[in-house]
């Protein structure tokens, strides 16, 4: 039991250092168009209740639950701020004790930054596949950095590596489902952008 309480200080800690190491990277950037577009296809792809939850989504719990008994499916049920909370710890055991205690640091997140600027954080240090550790460097294969314009396009081929990190060798089953990704988060970003359409004045305007 000590042993454990240990590994959550432990694991707290440096949740705590990583986001406001983090955070203060990120400011200069928190407002440019296009990371904030990145963000939104990050949201539509992996947790688009994100708005709404306050860091673990009942609702995705529950249907995972569910599909587990009926179906016996493995589903995915984590939201941004606990991928967070796994990339920051490295913790990725398959237990019910994890889960818990991921749950529990994804709500305390609430008290260190705001939602959108966590997602971005979370976006910074993520995995992408071999030598493509962070953001910068994912950016780079395409030719890209912090602040540059990016397109839709570039924005699903950055977040489908979340899902498929692109593996040393380039194997054609790997890339396949990468590719397959991307161009479904691009139909899926377009159907939630339509979705957001709001009528101002009389007109609709498209938020993203």
């Amino acid at each position: 039991m000590k042993t454990q309480i240990n590994s959550y200080k432990d694991d707290w800690i440096k949740i705590k250092t990583t986001i406001s190491r983090e955070k203060s990277m990120i400011e200069s950037i928190s407002d440019n168009k296009s990371l904030n577009k990145l963000v939104d296809f990050l949201i539509t792809a992996e947790d688009h209740r994100f708005n709404y939850h306050l860091g673990f989504d009942i609702i995705a719990i529950m249907r995972a639950i569910r599909n587990k008994i009926l179906f016996n499916k493995n589903e995915g049920a984590s939201t941004i701020e606990q991928q967070l909370v796994r990339t920051i710890t490295c913790d990725f055991e398959r237990s019910y004790i994890r889960k818990t205690k991921e749950i529990i640091f994804a709500l305390l997140l609430k008290k260190m930054a705001d939602k959108r600027t966590l997602a971005l954080i979370y976006l910074n240090i993520a995995y992408y596949g071999t030598n493509y550790e962070n953001l910068d460097k994912i950016l780079q294969k395409f030719n890209l950095k912090k602040g540059d314009y990016l397109s839709h396009d570039s924005c699903s081929e950055i977040v489908s590596r979340l899902k498929y990190p692109e593996p040393k060798m380039k194997i054609n089953e790997k890339m396949k489902l990468i590719e397959r990704r991307k161009m479904y988060l691009l139909r899926l970003y377009e159907k939630h952008s339509n979705y957001k359409l709001l009528r101002i004045h009389g007109k609709y305007q498209n938020i993203y």
